[in-house]
């Protein structure tokens, strides 16, 4: 299995920490090449694995750089349903880290 880069870095930062944890929720966008299966595996396998992890997925989101229409884009490379052009400024969809963290009481 392939393993996340960042997830792998960001469980490595909390176990850094020495807390336990009860709930990690995260926020992934849809243009991230992860799947929420594949993110679940990774978690599963590591030392938080009693950790309740929650996944929220962002949608993607893009703006046409010639008429700024912006518009959530059926894949990732797409025509502006405006103007046609496929110039595009991605807003949201790659987005990759917690919103919240629960702590376990001592």
């Amino acid at each position: 299995m392939q393993k996340n880069p960042r997830l792998s870095s960001m469980i490595d930062h909390l176990l850094r920490q020495s807390k336990r944890y009860k709930s990690v929720h995260l926020a992934a966008g849809t243009l991230i090449s992860f799947d929420d299966q594949q993110i679940h595996a990774q978690w599963n396998e590591s030392p938080l694995a009693q950790t309740t992890l929650t996944i929220r997925r962002v949608p993607a989101q893009q703006q046409c750089m010639v008429c700024f229409e912006k518009y959530q884009p059926a894949r990732v490379e797409v025509s502006c349903p405006q103007c046609g052009s496929v110039g595009a400024k991605i807003i949201a969809g790659e987005e990759f880290y917690f919103e919240s963290i629960e702590e376990e009481n001592a």
